[in-house]
């Protein structure tokens, strides 16, 4: 039977079909790392530059690992002081945990997490090591989380020294390891059935992380209303309550169970299906003279600062696009994207500077976001720091107009542009981009191109896919704004 890793482990504690899935009946395409994952194994790899240590290979797979590990143990006083991913069996339990110092007689196991603190989800994690080393007979005295220091500094190019943190978890670890104990020889028992357990899905198929299986195991179930009463926005109390009484479908609630004027709003649409449209929120929208601009930013908020005089999980911008509309209505349109040259903010700000008209209404969707960018930038280049800040005073946000004015059904309680589009320009879908069709998306698209080493069709691709995403964003506010105030335009006709 296959060995019971960490990585199985915690899928076994979140969900018993998981674990018996990812065993038996594994999806036939593996799941492409996200960007935590990505930070991750950079933040690993930067703290294995701070510290001499042996580097124990993963290439050749766990048993490889393992093997080399015990000949390396098996040097005793001899062997490395510190390892970094030493790998570790006992019985049908095994581990690659990520550092093992010695200290004496005793030693010190510290996982590392690209994280800001230690959180609740780690205890089970390290617990599980401490339990597999400790029963591989190497005597693990404390136990240590690694996470990123959210006070550090770059000061030098390529020195993060001090960008780790380690707390002491020893104590959490210790309460936990009978539980740890338990737990594994009853997932042992899960991986050895026959067929896997019967469970529905649940708020545990999203807890703590989304289930790749979800669709799998959603399939054959009673289908979920197509509207249920979770959609209600910060329903909170109100959905219990509701849940409680036996209500799943928004459409069945009475009316007289709700207050909030928003959750009425929601409610009147979805069981209608007459769409809300107030047109007094818009009154003002509709009195701005041209020209128009409007801006998206892009940034990347990454575990491992790489321009001086930055902290860990900044925001930083690495993209943007504009489209400008002059007085006459036509459409101009302008782009930017920094891979090799992200970190040169003064080229970054130039460009937008340039393509920003000097007057009229500066359009974004949640502005406060792109107002933080630019007093960012307006901070990093004082060239600009007048005609950024001129920028960020002229933004005007669609968000609370258009929760205001406007709701579908389809829309599913919430007001992202990426809900709100589709309902009001259905061509215009975000789910046609190939590769890149989300914030998150996009900061993984570009910190893969960042790392290099993609071939040159992939590269390509992921540098058309950011531009293209980025400048729907920018066109889907100009449908959206000319939405709102009632005006025609061509959705598919976007300025490029």
């Amino acid at each position: 039977m296959p060995w019971l890793t960490k990585s199985r482990f915690l899928s076994g504690l979140q969900c018993h079909k998981r674990l018996w899935f990812e065993i038996h009946q594994p999806l036939e395409e593996e799941t492409p790392p996200n960007l935590q994952m990505l930070q991750g194994r950079q933040f690993d790899e930067i703290v294995q530059s701070l510290q001499p240590g042996r580097v124990i290979s993963r290439d050749r797979g766990m048993p490889a690992a393992i093997s080399e590990t015990n000949t390396i143990m098996a040097r005793g006083a001899l062997a490395p002081a510190t390892l970094y991913q030493p790998a570790f069996r006992a019985g049908d339990l095994a581990v690659i945990v990520d550092i093992l110092r010695r200290e004496g007689d005793a030693f010190t196991l510290t996982e590392v997490k690209a994280s800001t603190q230690v959180k609740v989800i780690h205890i089970p994690d390290v617990s599980f090591q401490a339990l597999v080393v400790r029963r591989a007979g190497i005597p693990v005295t404390t136990v240590r989380l690694g996470h990123v220091n959210k006070q550090f500094v770059l000061r030098r190019q390529g020195d993060y020294d001090g960008l780790m943190i380690e707390e002491d978890i020893t104590a959490a670890v210790e309460d936990y390891l009978p539980r740890a104990s338990a737990a594994s020889e009853q997932l042992l028992d899960i991986t050895r059935q026959p067929a896997a357990p019967v469970l529905d899905t649940g708020a545990h198929c999203d807890d703590p992380y989304p289930c790749p299986f979800f669709q799998r195991c959603s399939a054959n179930q009673t289908p979920r209303p197509t509207y249920p009463v979770n959609v209600l926005p910060k329903g909170g109390k109100i959905i219990d309550g509701l849940l409680a009484d036996g209500f799943r479908d928004l459409c069945v609630v009475p009316a007289d169970r709700l207050t909030s004027p928003t959750h009425l709003r929601v409610h009147a649409a979805t069981v209608s299906g007459i769409p809300h449209f107030d047109v007094s929120p818009t009154r003002a929208l509709r009195l701005l003279p041209r020209p128009h601009t409007y801006l998206d930013f892009e940034t990347i908020n990454s575990a491992i600062p790489e321009i001086i005089g930055t902290r860990p999980y900044e925001q930083m911008p690495f993209q943007w696009s504009v489209h400008a509309e002059d007085a006459a209505g036509r459409f101009s349109h302008f782009e930017y994207l920094a891979i090799e040259s992200f970190g040169d903010f003064a080229a970054l700000a130039h460009a937008l500077v340039q393509a920003t008209p000097t007057e009229g209404p500066v359009f974004a969707y949640n502005a406060a976001f792109e107002n933080n960018v630019l007093l960012q930038l307006a901070d990093l280049v004082p060239a600009h720091a007048v005609a950024l800040r001129q920028i960020a005073g002229r933004l005007f946000d669609l968000l609370p107009v258009t929760r205001q004015a406007w709701y579908h059904r389809d829309m599913l309680g919430s007001w992202s542009i990426k809900k709100v589009i589709p309902t009001i320009a259905p061509s215009l879908g975000y789910g046609e981009l190939d590769h890149v069709q989300d914030g998150g998306g996009a900061q993984e698209a570009f910190t893969q191109l960042r790392a290099g080493g993609l071939d040159q069709e992939r590269d390509q691709e992921l540098r058309k896919a950011l531009l293209k995403y980025c400048r729907l964003d920018t066109w889907a506010m100009v449908i959206l704004r000319r939405f709102l105030c009632e005006e025609a335009i061509d959705v598919e006709d976007c300025a490029t």
